[in-house]
């Protein structure tokens, strides 16, 4: 079994078979180690599988199963008297009749009334008394779907109709094979094309310890187990297809919209590892789907990593987020000095200007406030290369006259582009971004006060920016990315790195 897992969310090319515009292509590879894990996970929560199990204990399942006893019905032909059972195996041959049947002693012994024949026929009331919690392993059947194998022992209590008691304990391995579908509504789910419980040692505690006794008996439980121990199998397999189910999911995203993920077409099965093609639909408020600009759907490769977990979130997403923040409103606001304790309060006034634009004392009294007017000019541009996430706003920047008693009078306006850096981290299952002004470029678009060198101003603009204008947006990203469910792998305490067009998720596994 692989000593790794890792999952790995890779974004591809935009094409028409992908679905609807908007979608954001994802794909996902999870190790079977992983998927192991979050079953083991999902049925001992809440004690949920010991509970199914203890169901089969002290009741007369079994009993019921075996029909009108142990040699009656369909049990004695197919079980015990058929193929290699009691009479394949013991009847013929060199077994009970070649061997054990020559002479006087043993062939009466063990066939009269109070011989051994007599009392497995007599045998009763066979009950499961215990049974240990399956250990659980899968192999993947490449382009199929998977095998799983519960492995586990059970303890079972009869007796003979003469009085005596019999105690065994009984190995068993139970075997199914399922197949990877869809059903008609489009959900994933596996379902069992066989079933098999092939059954180990009996190690006979209590009782006659013959070897035929234990050839009886494992022909008897070979007959009977497999109707008990199966659906156990089915109680396996709908913890996987709940798990398959949630990655196609609605997630919240505040009062901003929401995440829609879900499958875009049937996975992809492999040797050690289940590939998962998703799409991603970004929605605002009011149910829109925030569109993206053409070909920013750039594929995304992360570098292999061994012994880690991976997943990588393409700069679209993010692009979809950064758009939704400002379809919101979070990046078109007023400065102004009344909304701006500390430093920002200080550079909104008239005097922080006049050594850069000197004429502004012929204009308006030096005490007399501003406003800095931000409204942006379409969705954030972004850019994930070279280790570094970056975006770009272009935005109209109007700087105002406040006068008291009358509206804010436009001294002038400025075309902006303003690049911010990106900052990623993990918290929960959820990525969260911030941003910081790194540098703005301005060019004149109107003025009121002559012409302005734009150069000196670009400092002071990025000053405001940074002490008033970022906070409100910084404060909308900070309902985060949820990242799609996938089979519940935790992500928690992972370390956030760039590569080209995408983040990239990583974390070292732990030892169990």
């Amino acid at each position: 079994m692989s000593q790794f897992w890792a999952v790995f969310l890779l974004c591809g090319l935009l094409t028409p078979s992908q679905g609807l515009l908007g979608n954001i292509p994802l794909v996902s590879r999870v190790d079977k180690d992983a998927v192991e894990k979050a079953i083991t996970g999902s049925l001992t929560k809440g004690n949920f599988l010991q509970g199914l199990l203890d169901g089969l204990l002290g009741g007369d399942q079994l009993s019921s199963l075996l029909g009108g006893g142990l040699l009656g019905g369909d049990i004695l032909g197919s079980g015990l008297l058929g193929g290699d059972g009691l009479g394949g195996g013991l009847l013929g041959g060199g077994g009970l009749g070649g061997g054990l049947l020559g002479g006087d002693g043993l062939g009466g012994g063990l066939l009269g009334k109070q011989g051994l024949l007599g009392a497995v026929q007599g045998l009763t009331g066979l009950k499961i008394v215990n049974i240990t919690l399956p250990q659980i392993t899968l192999r993947f059947l490449p382009g199929i779907g998977l095998q799983l194998n519960l492995y586990t022992q059970l303890t079972i209590d009869g007796g003979f109709a003469t009085g005596g008691l019999l105690r065994a304990q009984v190995k068993a391995n139970v075997t199914a094979r399922a197949r990877l579908a869809q059903d008609a509504s489009g959900a994933l789910k596996l379902v069992i094309e066989d079933c098999r419980t092939l059954l180990g040692d009996i190690n006979i505690r209590v009782g006659p310890k013959l070897p035929v006794l234990d050839q009886a008996l494992k022909g008897v439980l070979g007959s009977a187990l497999p109707k008990l121990l199966c659906p156990v199998i089915d109680t396996v397999l709908g913890a996987v297809n709940s798990l398959l189910g949630t990655v196609t999911s609605v997630l919240p995203l505040g009062a901003l919209g929401t995440l829609q993920y879900a499958l875009g077409s049937l996975p992809v099965i492999g040797d050690e590892s289940l590939q998962l093609d998703l799409n991603l639909l970004v929605r605002d408020a009011e149910g829109n789907v925030v569109e993206q600009r053409p070909g920013t759907a750039a594929p995304v490769l992360p570098p292999p990593a061994a012994g880690v977990s991976q997943l990588g979130l393409s700069q679209t997403a993010l692009g979809a987020m950064l758009d939704l923040v400002r379809r919101h409103g979070a990046f078109d606001t007023d400065v102004a000095v009344a909304d701006s304790a500390g430093p920002a309060g200080a550079l909104l006034s008239t005097s922080a200007l006049r050594s850069l634009l000197p004429q502004l004392s012929a204009a308006i009294p030096e005490s007399l406030p501003l406003v800095l007017r931000v409204r942006s000019a379409g969705a954030p541009a972004v850019s994930l290369r070279n280790g570094k996430a970056t975006a770009r706003v272009a935005a109209a920047l109007a700087v105002l006259a406040r006068r008291p008693g009358a509206a804010p009078q436009p001294l002038f306006t400025l075309d902006a582009d303003i690049d911010m850096n990106v900052g990623a981290s993990l918290s929960g299952n959820k990525l969260q971004a911030a941003l910081a002004v790194d540098s703005v470029t301005l060019r004149q678009a109107d003025s009121r006060i002559g012409n302005i060198s734009v150069s000196l101003l670009e400092g002071w603009v990025k000053d405001v920016l940074e002490a008033a204008y970022l906070p409100g947006i910084n404060k909308a990203l900070s309902v985060g990315i949820p990242l799609p469910n996938l089979f519940n792998v935790s992500l928690e305490g992972a370390d956030v790195d760039v590569v080209d067009n995408a983040f990239v998720i990583s974390q070292t596994r732990r030892a169990a």
